[in-house]
């Protein structure tokens, strides 16, 4: 039995979970630090984007 072929629009999604899956099971040291330095860095942009509609008043 044959895998079905994912829908277009959920192909690129799907590779992208693949290869992080594999990312984090190869490196999880490089992936945990990649997570936090996205997380600090979302938060960051987050805290700028409160500050600046803050002071839009």
């Amino acid at each position: 039995m044959l895998i079905p072929t994912p829908q277009r629009s959920r192909l690129v999604p799907t590779l992208l979970v693949i290869g992080a899956l594999f990312f984090i099971v190869r490196e999880p040291a490089k992936a945990a630090d990649m997570a936090s330095n996205f997380m600090n860095g979302f938060l960051n942009v987050a805290g700028a984007l409160a500050t600046f509609i803050a002071h839009l008043s």
